[in-house]
């Protein structure tokens, strides 16, 4: 049997651009329930791959480098609770034309190579907590959630890989970590 690889494609915000939302959700993330994501781990997953087996990499990559999707800007400006998921994440506007196709280019570029990425709808978010229950107004979040205007210029797309750090899985947010494998630019 083949090794094989827990991979995504995802986007990563520059450092500076995580903190900041950090920063913004700090007093949520304070009251709420869950386990809030390291600054680092921060990304949007665009296309889950699942577990993909050591021989199959090289192809995924050539397929991955035929994409040429335009760059565009995603702007974040609230922060929700996804039940169906059970996280807190920073959402925002609809995704622009660009972004939906390079979601549908990358499910594709998988398919090509014999993979089955995860069919549900890409729907641009961080998560920023998970394992969260919703927020109440007992926990001390009765105030307004933040509204804010964040933009995050996306000017490629990477291939990455989620690694267990030891065998705690009391803390899956604080034991795994995502390595960035390959990138590519988008065009312009």
């Amino acid at each position: 049997m083949s090794a094989t690889r827990r991979l995504f494609f995802a986007l990563w915000p520059e450092a500076a651009w995580a903190a900041q939302l950090s920063q913004l959700a700090a007093p949520l993330l304070r009251v709420a329930r869950g386990r809030a994501v390291p600054v680092p781990n921060l990304h949007l997953t665009v296309c889950f791959l699942g577990e993909v087996e050591e021989t199959r990499l090289a192809a995924l990559r050539r397929r991955a480098g035929q994409v040429h999707v335009p760059a565009f800007e995603l702007v974040f400006q609230r922060l929700e609770f996804l039940p169906k998921a059970r996280v807190l994440a920073a959402t925002g506007a609809a995704a622009p034309p660009a972004a939906t196709a390079l979601a549908e280019a990358l499910a594709s570029a998988a398919a090509d190579v014999g993979l089955t990425p995860d069919p549900k709808p890409w729907l641009p978010h961080v998560t920023l907590m998970r394992n969260a229950g919703r927020p109440s107004p007992t926990d001390g979040s009765a105030a307004p959630w933040p509204l804010f205007d964040l933009r995050l210029p996306v000017l490629q797309f990477y291939l990455a890989e989620s690694q267990r750090l030891g065998s705690n899985t009391e803390d899956a947010s604080q034991t795994m970590r995502y390595a960035r494998l390959a990138s590519w630019p988008l065009v312009g």
